[in-house]
This record gives structure tokens, sequence and C-alpha cells, in this order.
């Protein structure tokens, strides 16, 4: 049993006690309750404080000790060698009677391991030399025309040839031509089984049967893919058949095989002018000036056609190209073309 002062006359008095057996006062053990509760509430108080204060404290030292991880140390201990280095570069540099050089990049030297460190800050490059294996990825997205494809160099030609007959950029046609000349070619082929088929073709187009010719210089250019005469009847008896598109394809791959063939390019022509596509027609027709070995003799040619042809289209566009050779381009030097 536990002893305590009455709250009412002060004398020891049981913590069970009913009453005082001094003064008779009821609960004499017990404090007032209000003080009690008072009293509770300021050790809850104290309580919060030291949770908070302690809660702050392990916060604010966590963070103290990731600042000084080892890595972040090491970068700036790094970063304090690099300007102590500049440093002293630049005090060099002040002492010496020479007037100061342009500052060059330091691609071309490496550190020795020793002097490396543990982790290495990357500065922007000043004139750095790009690496061996970036220069050739830069120069393939710089020289897109050395992947293109034989087909789109051709068409390259013909949109070189739209402007005034490409009189201006004759240097870029005949680059053009070189680099498909110089493309690889597929294999020869039976080119002589080939070549009897390709006869039997002639023959059904004299007859004007354009459905047989197809069908016998398909099967021909199977057997010898690289025969540049068979791969262009071809493409001429796709256009008397009136299937244009693909008669395009197969007279743009003779084309591939003989980028200066004229009568490819005539073929060609006669297909964008029934297309209604002039401009490509007459500049294909100024290929066809341009790659003729007699020019005087394919105008007479040119003009003969013209005479007798029943689409206007590719009328006009004939036209327009016999009048641009008349003005600017027969009376020129062939030399100075090339």
């Amino acid at each position: 049993m536990a002893l305590t002062n009455c709250k009412e006359c002060n004398k020891e008095v049981s913590t069970e006690a009913k009453t005082c057996p001094h003064c008779g006062v009821d609960n004499p053990g017990i404090s007032n309750p209000e003080v009690i509760d008072n009293n509770n509430r300021r050790v809850g108080a104290i309580v919060l404080m030291l949770i908070i204060f302690l809660s702050v404290y392990l916060i604010t030292r966590h963070e103290r000790e990731d600042y000084h991880y080892p890595e972040n140390a090491g970068i700036s201990k790094n970063k304090k060698a690099v300007v102590a280095k500049v440093e002293q570069e630049a005090k060099t540099t002040q002492s010496s009677p020479e007037p100061p050089k342009p500052v060059e990049a330091p691609a071309k030297e490496s550190p020795t391991p020793s002097q490396q460190p543990s982790v290495q800050i990357t500065p922007l490059p000043v004139n750095q030399e790009q690496p061996k294996q970036e220069r050739l990825e830069l120069d393939k997205t710089k020289n897109i025309p050395s992947a293109d494809t034989p087909q789109m160099m051709v068409m390259r030609m013909l949109e070189y040839a739209l402007n005034d007959g490409g009189l201006s950029q004759e240097s870029e046609i005949q680059q053009t031509k070189l680099k498909i000349e110089s493309s690889p070619r597929p294999t020869n082929g039976n080119k002589k089984a080939a070549r009897k088929i390709n006869a039997k073709g002639l023959a059904s187009l004299k007859k004007d049967d354009f459905n047989n010719a197809v069908k016998m210089f398909e099967e021909a250019n199977k057997l010898a893919k690289s025969d540049i005469e068979i791969v262009n009847n071809l493409g001429f008896s796709y256009l008397k058949q009136g299937n244009l598109d693909s008669a395009q394809q197969a007279i743009i791959l003779a084309l591939t095989l003989s980028p200066d063939r004229a009568t490819a390019w005539e073929n060609l022509g006669e297909v964008f002018g029934v297309k209604g596509d002039l401009s490509k027609a007459v500049a294909c027709f100024s290929n066809v000036y341009r790659f003729s070995k007699d020019r005087l003799k394919v105008h007479q040619y040119m003009k003969k056609l013209n005479e007798k042809e029943d689409v206007e289209n590719l009328k006009q566009a004939r036209a327009k190209a016999i009048n641009w050779a008349e003005k600017s381009y027969l009376n020129m030097p062939k030399n100075s073309l090339n």
C-alpha cells in the first residue's frame, strides 16, 4: 500500500483511502482532476517536441551523410585539380615573354593512366577532331546521293533537265550518268536464248500484237536481265499496250543499264507525255538530243514523229523540245556539253 499526502491537510494518508482520517475530506490521495489534466498535457507536449526534434535530427544527419558521399567527393577533388592546373598554366603563360597563342584542343594528347582521374569530367569540345566512326556516319548523312539506287539517279538526271533542258546543269547530268554506269549490273544470263525470244517479240510488235510481245519480252528478260535492248523493248511494248506504270518502270530500268541510250529517253518521254506530265516529257526529249550521236539526224526524226502524232499532250511536249533544240542546243559545240 502506498502513502501520499492529503490534498487538504497535507498529512500522510493511503492512496486507496476514501476519506482522510485527519480532516475527513473525500479521496484525499487524488489530486485535482484539472491539475492532473494540465500535467498530462504538459507531459504530452514535451514528448511531442522530443519526437519532432529527434526526427529533424535524423533527417538532417542523413542529408549530410549523402552530401559527403565518396563519388561526389571524388568529383569535387577532380574539379579542384583541374582548376589548379588551369591556374598554373595561366601563371606560366603570363610569365612567358612570348605573345599568347590560340588555345588548341587537346584531342591528340591522351593522359597517362596515372594522370587520369577516377571520375572523368568531359568538357565541351573546342575544335576537337571527331572520332573516325562518327566522321563516317556524318559523311553518310551528308553524301546521301552515294546511297541512291540507279533508278533514283536516272530520275535525278531527268530532274536536272527540267530547267531549260538542263543546259545550266550539264556537268551534274554527266556526273550522274557516270555514277550509274559504275553501279553493279545484273548477270548476263543466257543472252543467246534470250535474243531468240526477243526476235519473236519484235515480230509480234510489227503485227501490233502487243500482248504477245509483252509476253515474249518478259520471258526474254528473265533469261538475260542485263540485256538493254530486251528491257527497252519490254518498256515500249507496255507503252503500246497502255500499261503506263509498267512501261515507266521498265524503261527506267533500261536507263540504269545504259543512261545515255537516246531511244530509251524517247520512250520515257512518250510515257510522261501520254500521262499528261508535259514538263517531264520535255525533259526526257531534251536528253534524247543530249545523248544522240547525231543531233541533226535525231532532230529530223523527232519532227517526223510529231507530224504523225495523235496524242495532243505528247505532241505539245515534243514540239516544245524541238523548239528548245532549234533555239539553244543544235548550234552548240558538242564538246562544250560534256
